[in-house]
């Protein structure tokens, strides 16, 4: 893939991702940053983010562009250990918030996939407009997601899937 196409590529994902609220010069500093981290891992993660996040580029190099694009999205993720805390984040991330609590006393979920699948049926009747999808790997956390557009989900994962970025939705 040539490097105009891979940074128009990752413009289009950060903007999807953003769910369209970042301007163009804020989609290109984070385009740049990706751009410079496929070419020198190392040292661009050591200088933006420190020597612990420089490790992702030994450990993970495949990694390298979603931690980025995470890490400079960060205000836009739900990241967490429980459902019920990362509940408590999709909840906040709308500014009048009509989903339910997470319902810890009357809930039939026996795996996180019950979960996902409650939650997505909530997000339709609610929020109808979004989807929660994971992104990236989550080196601290279980669950690293983040709220996009229904209607762009397959775009997404088609884009992740060309520029070899983890990402699925967090529901069938």
């Amino acid at each position: 893939m040539e490097q105009d196409e891979v940074q128009h590529k990752l413009a289009t994902l950060v903007e999807l991702l953003s769910c369209h609220d970042l301007d163009e010069h804020e989609i290109e500093g984070i385009v740049a940053l990706c751009v410079q981290a496929r070419r020198e891992p190392d040292r661009v993660l050591a200088e933006n983010y420190g020597d612990d996040a420089a490790q992702v580029a030994r450990y993970d190099p495949a990694g390298v562009t979603a931690f980025v694009i995470f890490t400079e999205l960060e205000d836009y993720f739900a990241v967490s250990d429980t459902v019920d805390e990362l509940h408590e984040q999709i909840i906040a991330a709308f500014e009048t918030p009509t989903l339910p609590d997470y319902p810890y006393d009357d809930n039939q979920f026996e795996t996180v996939a019950d979960y996902f699948s409650w939650l997505d049926a909530q997000l339709l009747a609610h929020h109808p407009k979004y989807r929660l999808i994971e992104f990236g790997q989550s080196y601290t956390h279980d669950f690293q997601a983040v709220l996009v557009l229904r209607d762009s989900v397959a775009q997404i994962m088609a884009l992740c899937q060309e520029l070899d970025i983890y990402a699925q939705p967090c529901s069938d």
